[in-house]
């Protein structure tokens, strides 16, 4: 299966990253990595063999991209051989290693066999000398250059690899993408699957107006920057867990030299504690610098991808390039932060024990004293950096968690309600100080300013087009407006128009929806005060207003009914699902994340935090209980962190952050 060992950089892309040898027969997938034929073979094999069930589909074994087959129907043994030839890459080791002569394209396509030369990189065939000449008359405008130098200066990329033709519609080219679905489409995808969503956009309209792909070379070395920046993090607290426990050898060591004979044996066994200890730890630390090397080794080939997809590939491609490594950096992250998440690191330090009296019948004279420290979350600066390409961890049903960040104490408060304002604020409701609406600040823990308004608050909704907020109170027909001005709230109105008991609200596009008794109903977003603005009626429900909880989402309006449910409905009215469970007995507000997936506080025995699968069939339990609170009444998603989400009730406001188990 091999030629023979690589030995440099330029041998390192020749060779095979199964076997580390020169690839033969080399196959390419979606994803840029190549191998050879049989090895590829036997992965997808042993894949197919090791799973419970009939598979269809498989991940590259260096960067785990799902690659999906051609045909997901044909037995696993003959998805290898479907697999695009890398024709770049063979052509390369021919030249590099001179262990082979490389046909003529051409002459191959007449039946005939004659020694190839050189290569034309329009056409992407050999040629021999025959047909360069002819091609030369024919086509002279097409670059075209020898085979030993193909060899020297391509980077053993085939672009054939990334097919713009659709997964569902093979014959159809991919032309646009459905960001609801996270889906490539041909027309006839938009036509029959994609017609309902919001957000679907021409390939040609997004990597024209999306500075993304224009930057995506420095976006990907801040990854890879932020990478090393962790590994070399890890690789100094390897070093420094090893001096730490060396230095506890060496004052084990002094100590137990003052005491010989039997506390030699002692000495000994203490030291293997240490060395367990140390081989416990270095496999710990490896396997997290394992990981966050093979992220680098992912960056620097998607790097390399990106540089050569983007200078000679179609933009269809770059596109589709892009999408496929932004998932697989997602799974890295997700395998990333599963591994280091809640890690610690170890102050230690020798213990001698209080009874040397007894050291002639003593089992042990010390200990290893451990103290753990808590490092965070040490994969921030990571995720930061592929938040500007658009990359976010969005955990599904069966892996979601959460964990708590902060717990404010505002005391003497009764929160009764909160909405996120710009990037540093929250509006608090507090039932407390009558009729008192708190600016808060998120980075101090502090409420730095208030506004006076006619009514306890009960549900806040906020309006970031025209930067204002929209205020339901606990009294009946009470539906209020203010300006939001830097950290201040100015100008609280009653809005006039409105007749009904509002309960909770939201903004979706231009208008205003709010929870009413036994209807959900909307205004223009931009109605005055005194204005004589018409509600028109989306739906009649069983709702009963007060401190129930409502979001619009994929255009659908989730939200509480007075029967102690979570009913789901499109924009139409049309039902989606009514989820109704013992195990949530009082459902009093609930959040859509990006997901799809819906938080619901629970009100009931002090309250709980539980979750609904998008399609409302399933449900499980986050938090038996919160950390300080025990009355929640309201739960709102930070406004520039959809991964991050706060719950108020009380005297206290908890800030919590989503995680994949």
């Amino acid at each position: 299966m091999a030629l023979s060992k690589a030995k440099a950089d330029k041998e390192d892309l020749l060779n095979c990253p199964i076997c580390s040898e020169v690839t033969i027969q080399p196959k390419i997938l979606p994803c840029m990595h190549s191998f050879c034929k049989q090895c590829i073979h036997e992965h997808i094999s042993n894949i197919g063999r090791s799973a419970n069930s009939r598979i269809t589909q498989f991940t590259c074994p260096v960067c785990r991209s799902v690659v999906k087959p051609r045909n997901p129907e044909a037995p696993v043994d003959e998805w290898s051989p479907a697999l695009q030839y890398n024709l770049t890459l063979d052509i390369m080791i021919s030249t590099t290693k001179g262990d082979k002569q490389q046909d003529c394209n051409v002459c191959e396509q007449h039946h005939q066999k004659s020694l190839a030369k050189f290569w034309c990189k329009s056409c992407e065939k050999t040629l021999c000398e025959k047909c360069n000449t002819m091609h030369k008359w024919l086509l002279s405008s097409h670059p075209v250059i020898t085979l030993e130098e193909f060899g020297k200066n391509i980077s053993g990329l085939d672009l054939h690899a990334v097919s713009e033709n659709c997964n569902e519609h093979p014959s159809n080219s991919i032309e646009a993408f459905c960001f609801n679905h996270d889906q490539l489409c041909c027309i006839q995808c938009v036509t029959t699957n994609h017609w309902n969503c919001e957000s679907v956009k021409s390939i040609e309209e997004i990597t024209n107006s999306d500075s993304v792909y224009e930057t995506i070379q420095d976006k990907l070395e801040c990854i890879k920057q932020a990478t090393l920046k962790l590994l070399n993090e890890k690789q100094k607290q390897k070093h420094d867990l090893k001096e730490k426990l060396k230095t506890t050898g060496n004052d084990a060591a002094m100590f137990f030299e003052q005491v010989k004979c039997k506390l030699d044996a002692i000495f000994e066994t203490f030291k293997k504690q240490l060395n367990v200890f140390l081989d416990e730890q270095n496999t710990n630390l490896n396997i997290r610098m394992r990981l966050l090397e093979q992220f680098v080794g992912s960056l620097d080939h998607w790097i390399t991808v990106n540089r050569v997809v983007k200078e000679f590939g179609t933009k269809t491609q770059h596109f589709i390039q892009v999408e496929t490594m932004k998932n697989q950096i997602t799974a890295s992250l997700i395998e990333i932060d599963k591994v280091i998440k809640h890690e610690t690191s170890f102050n230690i330090k020798f213990a001698k024990t209080e009874i040397l009296e007894q050291l002639e019948t003593a089992d042990t004279i010390g200990m290893l004293n451990k103290t753990e420290l808590d490092l965070g979350d040490q994969i921030t600066d990571i995720r930061n950096c592929c938040k500007t390409l658009g990359i976010k961890c969005r955990p599904n049903f069966i892996d979601i968690g959460v964990e708590l960040v902060k717990t404010f104490h505002i005391k003497g408060s009764y929160l009764s309600c909160g909405v996120c304002v710009g990037k540093d604020h929250i509006i608090l409701g507090n039932r407390s100080l009558k009729n008192i609406l708190q600016v808060f600040e998120k980075k101090s823990g502090f409420v730095i300013n208030t506004a006076k308004i006619a009514v306890d608050a009960c549900r806040l909704c906020y309006d970031e087009e025209h930067n204002q907020i929209f205020i339901s109170s606990f009294e009946k027909k009470i539906l209020y407006k203010a300006e939001i001005v830097g950290n201040r709230i100015r100008n609280p109105a009653w809005l006039t128009f409105n007749k009904d008991y509002v309960g909770a609200s939201c903004k979706h596009k231009k208008h205003i929806y709010i929870v009413v008794d036994k209807a959900i109903k909307k205004f223009v977003s931009t109605a005055g005060p005194n204005s004589s603005t018409e509600m028109s009626t989306v739906v009649s429900t069983n709702t009963d207003c007060g401190t129930n909880g409502m979001n619009i989402f994929r255009q659908k309006i989730i939200y509480t009914t007075k029967d102690k449910e979570v009913k789901c409905i499109t924009l139409d009215g049309e039902e989606v699902y009514c989820f109704k469970n013992e195990m949530i007995k009082t459902p009093e507000c609930i959040v859509a994340l990006p997901s799809g997936l819906v938080l619901v506080v629970d009100r009931n025995n002090k309250g709980s935090l539980h979750v609904l699968s998008e399609d409302g069939t399933k449900h499980k339990t986050l938090l038996q209980k919160f950390n300080t609170i025990s009355d929640p009444r309201d739960i709102w998603l930070d406004n520039n962190d959809s991964e991050t989400f706060y719950i108020a009730g009380g005297e206290y406001l908890e800030m919590y952050r989503i995680t994949c188990d």
